[in-house]
Order: structure tokens, then C-alpha cells, then sequence
């Protein structure tokens, strides 16, 4: 089931791309980490880099907080940098 959401991270539509990050985020596998990492730093949807930010915190991965302090200094959304904030928040409290 993983491997198919991971594939969906590949789609043209940033809607299919923000569903698919969603999913893996509930799914907890550490498996989907990088992939929502390149997501978070390059994505071009707003929607898919702030989901992609949350589904990190719920992976709670601390391979993920330099990509989540990027985002949150430098993304161009402030919803984006906001979610940033309250994952790495989250992550930190966890460790």
C-alpha cells in the first residue's frame, strides 16, 4: 500500500500529490520520509509542500528537521512556514 502512495507522490496533479503525501502521513512509515523531504523542498503547490510538512510530524523523523528549518525560514508561504514551525515544535518535544 505504501509503495502506491509513493508512486502517487510522482502525479502531475498537485491534488493527487497533496492526497498521497496526507495518506502516508496517517500511515506512519518511515519508508515515505525522503520522499516527503523533496516534496517539502521543491514542490511547486503550496498545498503539497504544507502537507507534505505535516505528514513529516506525524512520521516524527528527525532526519526531517534541516528540510523543516529550511521551510521554515525560507518558504515563499507563510502557511508553509507556519506548519513548519509546529512540526519541528512537535519533533523536538518528541526527542
Amino acid at each position: 500500500m505504501t509503495t502506491e502512495w509513493l508512486r502517487k507522490l510522482e502525479s502531475r496533479i498537485a491534488g493527487v500529490r497533496s492526497h498521497a503525501a496526507w495518506q502516508l502521513g496517517r500511515m506512519k512509515d518511515a519508508r515515505a520520509v525522503a520522499a516527503l523531504i523533496r516534496l517539502l523542498e521543491s514542490d511547486e503547490s503550496e498545498d503539497v509542500r504544507l502537507t507534505a510538512a505535516w505528514a513529516l510530524g506525524e512520521l516524527g523523523d528527525p532526519a526531517a528537521i534541516p528540510a523543516l528549518e529550511a521551510a521554515r525560514d525560507h518558504d515563499t508561504s507563510e502557511d508553509v512556514r507556519a506548519q513548519a514551525r509546529e512540526t519541528l515544535q512537535r519533533l523536538r518535544e518528541a526527542t
